[in-house]
């Protein structure tokens, strides 16, 4: 078996882990649907022919009380076999036992009215309650052994959504099955019977499926301690060794006791709606509810599992916490089977989900390799105690005999008091949540190699900065939260301050540089994740501005790793400067595509701002080669090329008209032809005098520039001759003569705000302008040597006697 951290590494998994993952899924739900389906024919049983006895009156109880000792009276030993032996092995052993358990309840049904069978049944529930106490922390501790710990979270919340469609799928169909059944027959005991037998011949099939489980290891330096058997919460030390094991352990907790009282309180529903036994109705009622409450859970774990896909969102958690409240009330205060009702059964179903996944991710994420399963033991034996006060509180209930409808809003007061409870816990977590949430509705955010990031230990995140929605691209990407640095004028603001401060923004001063770099080199020594935009200002004309150095003294003081990063296609959103205005445009798609590319990590001494620009400009350049939009490049690879990357910087306005002065067929032209058909509302004319002098933008070299009436409102001198100069007002750029890549170019200087003591600027004394996104660039001896053209194309451009300054312009 690889290790974690291969496993963590590799872009994809083996197939072989794949298909086990896919046969442990398999085997954990067919199981959870063979137990339950058993608890719901007995349920279903205890309904028809012993709602005056002292079993049958109150047999979801019983059956809740009985499932629940296994996991209190060999948890500890249950993990111990799970990290001693190998979990696959266990889980074989498990099938096994399941197999024999059925054949005991058949036997029991078969004696129909001998005194006692429901009582014989009920023992033969208990042993099959045994199996799936030891099944459990064998199929959890082998999905890590599978999966690594970063696909962890989205697996985890497959587990819990096929096993939670196990249970709910196992009830509708033991009720529905039941009910059919009994309809056609009016024998109480064969109608439980019949569906008994044939679904332990699918008992079969799960052994099979388990049987072709990859081998996973024993660990032979976990011993056997004498007295083990007798330490029953040994399990529970452990979990309760550190806080954040301990807390997510008591959410799932408190998850399965509201589960559980609402699968008591489902039965009470049940029998308020069918009080009449002598029809069928009434399991089939249960099994009704219980599948409606069935499509919430799943829908929620599968959001949450969605959602978790590429970290655990924390987040979640008391969100799913307030929505129970929400849903508990809405299930109360409805009619009594109104589809409001169920509708409110759904959306409580829902919140649990989102509730319950992301905790059992973290409090596996956070278990110690050796501890794994006991942890998950002592997690179920928490999980068991919780079903036990869920049985006492619903048995009250039930003595007091209150309707269905006030023990829902009953259970929703300590779910408010529980939800207030995480959110004061997991007060950063919630706010980032909602805010990546909102960037995620508007921005199709797709991480590149974000396994970059260093999974542990303080890490400097360097990203260009695009628009005022940097930040929250770049936390929305990255697997592990976040911190960020801002301008104290901007975080003291009192409407401003109380939200920095929830999602631990690190405030610094522009006046007090020594202070800056402390702060943020305090934030890196404890371990955090920093993002800084080393620029200090957004882009006003699409390309990288000079990099401060501050970032080398905070890195060094911290020895953190420095990544940098690059935002791609996010200059044209609304809250960049692109068509020189911030926010007033209009969004060009409803979420816009963004790609996040992190770069290589450097450490601390070789992050200098030169290593970073150079990693930025690889990283803008692996992006731009990376595109779809290349498929509809056509035979023209080089005009679409140099088109791309010009339509890129700040320049052209909705309305331009564009003028090639070269003949058709060159570079020149080419580009300018491709150039209208990237640019919205752009058109091509043959001659300036056909467009109005406001509008149009011409296109030459130094020689055919001459052909320039005077009234353009841009013209641009693309020559192949660096030592040339451009006539004022033309803007300079470099065409390379051999490959026809346009390299760089010149463009307006942008307005910068009032009083604003930051400069960006668009052109430059001898210089051939600014390098061009999408291309990177290696210093060499005599100059510059520039590579990454287009896909698929070896081929470097050389330019002697230049090299890139700060600011990113091509320089003599």
């Amino acid at each position: 078996m690889p290790e974690y951290a291969a496993l963590d590494n590799a872009p994809n998994l083996p197939r072989r882990n794949w298909a086990s993952i896919v046969l442990v899924l398999i085997v954990q739900a067919l199981n959870s649907f063979s137990d339950n389906f058993v608890k719901m024919l007995l349920i279903a049983l205890s309904i028809i022919i012993a709602r005056d006895s002292w079993v049958g009156r109150h047999m979801e109880l019983w059956l809740g009380a009985i499932f629940s000792l296994p996991y209190m009276l060999f948890a500890p030993l249950a993990g111990y076999w799970s990290d001693r032996f190998s979990k696959r092995n266990v889980i074989i052993w498990m099938q096994v036992m399941q197999i024999i358990c059925f054949a005991w309840l058949a036997l029991a049904l078969w004696m129909k009215r001998v005194p006692g069978s429901l009582e014989i049944c009920l023992v033969g529930f208990f042993v099959l309650a045994v199996q799936a106490a030891v099944l459990s922390p064998a199929k959890m501790g082998i999905m890590k052994e599978l999966a690594g710990s970063r696909r962890l979270g989205r697996v985890s919340g497959w587990l819990q959504v096929t096993m939670l469609a196990g249970i709910l799928g196992g009830m509708w169909a033991g009720g529905i099955w039941y009910g059919t059944e009994y309809e056609k027959t009016g024998d109480a005991w064969m109608s439980a019977l019949w569906p008994l037998i044939i679904i332990s011949i699918f008992g079969i099939g799960e052994l099979i499926a388990a049987l072709c489980i990859q081998q996973t290891p024993s660990h032979h330096d976990v011993h056997w301690r004498k007295g083990m058997a007798l330490e029953h919460f040994e399990s529970l030390k452990i979990v309760f060794r550190r806080r954040s094991v301990r807390l997510a352990a008591l959410g799932v907790t408190y998850f399965w006791f509201i589960s559980n009282a609402l699968s008591f309180i489902l039965v009470t529903l049940t029998k308020e709606l069918h009080p009449d036994t002598g029809h069928g109705d009434g399991p089939m009622e249960l099994a009704k509810v219980a599948g409606i409450l069935g499509i919430g859970v799943i829908s929620g774990s599968f959001f949450a599992s969605h959602i978790s896909k590429n970290r655990i969102e924390l987040g979640l958690i008391p969100l799913g916490g307030f929505g129970l409240v929400a849903g508990l009330l809405w299930s109360g205060l409805a009619s009594l089977g109104s589809s409001w009702m169920y509708a409110g059964i759904i959306f409580t179903g829902a919140a649990g989900g989102c509730f319950m996944v992301p905790l059992y991710a973290f409090a596996q994420d956070k278990a110690e390799k050796n501890e794994k399963a006991r942890i998950h033991a002592g997690m179920n034996l928490m999980d068991c105690l919780g079903t036990l006060v869920a049985v006492a509180i619903v048995a009250l209930m039930k003595w007091l005999e209150l309707s269905s409808s006030t023990q829902f809003i009953l259970l929703s007061i300590p779910t408010f008091a529980a939800a207030v409870y995480t959110m004061r816990l997991l007060p950063q977590d919630l706010v980032r949540f909602l805010m990546l949430a909102a960037v995620r509705a508007l921005y199709k955010v797709k991480p590149v190699n974000v396994d970059r990031i260093p999974e542990t230990g303080g890490v400097l995140l360097l990203p260009n900065h695009v628009s005022y929605v940097d930040a929250l691209i770049v936390g929305s990407a990255s697997r592990r939260p976040v911190r960020f640095v801002m301008w104290d004028a901007l975080y003291n603001l009192w409407w401003l301050k109380w939200l920095m401060r929830l999602v631990g923004t690190v405030p610094i001063s522009a006046t007090r540089a020594k202070d800056a770099i402390r702060s943020v080199a305090t934030a890196l020594k404890e371990g955090e994740v920093v993002c800084l935009f080393p620029e200090g200002q957004i882009t006003r004309h699409g390309m990288v501005n000079e990099l401060r150095k501050g970032f080398e003294l905070m890195a060094r003081q911290a020895d953190a790793h420095v990544v940098p990063v690059y935002l791609d296609g996010l200059y044209g959103s609304i809250f960049s400067f692109q068509g020189g205005k911030f926010f007033t445009k209009r969004p060009k798609h409803l979420r816009y595509p963004v790609e996040v590319h992190f770069g290589e990590p450097l450490a601390a001494r070789e992050a200098t701002t030169e290593a970073v620009r150079r990693s930025m400009l690889a990283l803008s350049d692996e992006a731009f080669l990376g595109r779809k939009s290349w498929t509809h490049a056509g035979e023209d690879k080089v005009a679409f090329a140099n088109a791309k990357r010009l339509a890129e910087v700040e320049w052209h306005r909705a309305g331009d008209v564009f003028v090639s002065l070269e003949p058709e067929g060159s570079v020149v032209h080419r580009t300018v032809k491709a150039l209208t058909q990237l640019i919205p509302g752009s058109k091509y004319v043959e001659c300036p005098s056909e467009a109005h002098a406001t509008h149009l933008i011409a296109f030459g070299t130094r020689a055919t520039l001459s052909k320039l009436t005077g009234h353009e409102r841009l013209a641009f001198c693309l020559d192949s001759d660096i030592t040339s100069t451009s006539p004022a007002p033309a803007l300079r750029g470099y065409i390379d003569a051999e490959t026809g890549i346009l390299v760089s170019v010149e463009v307006p200087d942008p307005p910068m705000p009032a009083n604003d003591k930051d400069e960006q600027f668009g052109r430059k004394p001898n210089s051939i302008g600014r390098l061009l996104p999408g291309l990177r660039i290696e210093s060499t001896a005599d100059g510059v040597c520039i590579s990454g053209l287009m896909p698929d194309d070896e081929r470097t451009v050389s330019i002697a006697g230049v090299k890139l300054d700060d600011q990113g312009f091509l320089v003599g």
